[in-house]
């Protein structure tokens, strides 16, 4: 039976579902370079209960807050997501829908909305929202094991045509796993990678390093999202079979109630925190925040009205951080602004992460403001205003010939000194007295220039106040003509960008 659970067409599965979107990372790429192998041979040591996980990458996060993170190796999230596919066959029947942490289907804006729906029900006019206390490093290995343990054996006693039918067999090979993963401390064997000053930033208590014995999760593993779902999944229906709340919403380890009465809230906030420290030897972090709905709940990165979103304070604030970091590290002493393509297509995504997260609130003026406050953006990226959506300014050039490009940046920045890469030279529209004029069919009288005759123009054009950009070549498009983007540009301005 073994060779069922842990063979290579379910190891390859697991393989498909972990490295979905991660493909072109370095540990990816070179587990596939031995791919047959290395899924061989775990799943020999898999079925001959010699497998043990490899050490674990410890480095710390600092947004939105400091964290410590414990990474496992890519072979064995290939594992993770084996086991974690398997249970899932037992578990997703029995949590509640109204639990969105880390689940086919949910996910923070399934949870916002479902919230944000009951704040509109009748009988909801006050809210509770409370939070579990170093939630991952106060788990108790034991009690998660014996609750995962009694889940199977109380499937194995279903009638074998049943859906959710375990085998003992399976049963006991994957029980195997599950109490080899929760044995012992990863962060012991750890290896630190980054900067150890930052890991003075994340207070002891948050360290797993320093948890109880056989206290813990490590945060950062898909199995250790699975075990918090199936660890409150206690929680959950305490809260909705004895307690009977009918508003009731949790992603990870915060969630909210709802009630029309204030005093029925502070009766459950007192029956929860009874509950988890005599069932599952956790604790609330404080009293939580009990409110009115009229005032606003701020619950993962929102902050919901009955009939309008806005966006959280901090999430604005780290967008501002991120971006007064991006403009230090792209100006230069000459208040040259340069942006490579790649850095370019990182500035993009960043945006358009967020603008997704805008998206779902009333952010208009917000994202308005963004853009005059921060006014070198749109030189590599502007707001589509129909549609509310982030569009590269130079994607308008790519789909077009050399001359089309020249003269779409020369209608975008009048007044500037064009500098276009063609090929390993640069055509120039302004030049030294010591360079010669050229004529190239489609283009105006340009000077081309060698790369070190083109820092010397650029020199030339800081000295005399004349703006210039620089465009690059940036691959091919699908006509196999040259796409082009822009890379660098001064303004002239006294005070740069």
């Amino acid at each position: 039976m073994a060779a069922g659970v842990f063979g290579f067409a379910a190891l390859y599965h697991a393989l498909q579902a972990c490295r979905r979107g991660k493909r072109s990372t370095r540990k990816a790429q070179r587990y596939e370079l031995r791919l047959l192998d290395n899924l061989w041979e775990t799943s020999t040591a898999l079925q001959q209960h010699a497998w043990r996980p490899a050490r674990a990458i410890r480095f710390v996060t600092l947004q939105p807050k400091p964290r410590e993170i414990l990474a496992a190796e890519f072979g064995d999230r290939v594992v993770h997501h084996l086991l974690v596919g398997w249970l899932e066959r037992f578990y997703e029947p029995v949590f509640i829908h109204d639990s969105f942490a880390n689940r086919r289907g949910k996910g923070t804006l399934a949870a916002v909305q479902r919230l944000q729906a009951f704040t509109r029900a009748p009988g909801t006019g006050y809210y509770l929202q409370l939070d579990v206390g170093n939630f991952f490093n106060s788990i108790n290995r034991r009690i998660l094991f014996g609750l995962i343990r009694a889940r199977l054996h109380r499937d194995q006693r279903r009638a074998s045509g049943a859906a959710r039918y375990c085998p003992p067999a399976q049963a006991q090979h994957m029980l195997w796993l599950v109490r080899l993963l929760l044995t012992g401390n990863p962060a012991v064997r750890a290896r630190f990678q980054g900067c150890t000053q930052h890991l003075l930033r994340v207070p002891a208590h948050k360290q797993l390093l320093h948890a109880m014995p056989e206290t813990g999760l490590p945060i950062g593993n898909l199995t250790s999202q699975f075990f918090a779902n199936v660890y409150l999944n206690e929680l959950d229906q305490f809260v909705k079979h004895q307690l009977g709340a009918r508003h009731y919403v949790r992603y990870v380890d915060d969630f909210v109630l709802l009630h029309e009465c204030p005093q029925q809230l502070v009766q459950w906030r007192t029956q929860i925190a009874t509950f988890l420290h005599n069932r599952l030897q956790l604790s609330l972090r404080d009293a939580g925040i009990l409110a009115p709905v009229s005032q606003g709940i701020d619950f993962l990165g929102y902050v919901l009205r009955p009939h309008y979103m806005l966006v959280r304070r901090r999430v604005v604030a780290n967008l501002h951080d991120k971006l007064h970091a991006m403009h230090a590290q792209l100006r230069h002493k000459d208040n040259s602004l340069r942006c490579s393509p790649a850095q370019a297509d990182a500035l993009f995504a960043m945006l358009a992460s967020y603008w997704g997260h805008f998206s779902h609130a009333k952010s208009q003026p917000l994202r308005t403001g963004l853009l005059g406050r921060h006014t070198w953006l749109q030189h590599w990226v502007a707001e589509a205003s129909a549609q509310c959506q982030l569009r590269r300014v130079d994607r308008a050039s790519y789909d077009q010939t050399l001359p089309e490009q020249w003269r779409w940046f020369a209608r975008r920045y009048p007044g500037y000194v064009l500098m276009v890469q063609v090929g390993r030279d640069w055509e120039c529209s302004w030049g030294l007295p010591t360079m010669k004029v050229q004529r190239q069919p489609g283009l105006p009288p340009t000077y081309r220039l060698r790369k070190q005759q083109l820092l010397r123009l650029q020199q030339a054009c800081i000295r005399e106040g004349q703006p210039w950009l620089q465009v690059v070549e940036n691959g091919y498009q699908t006509t196999g003509r040259k796409r082009r983007q822009l890379c660098a540009l001064w303004s002239g301005l006294a005070g740069g960008f």
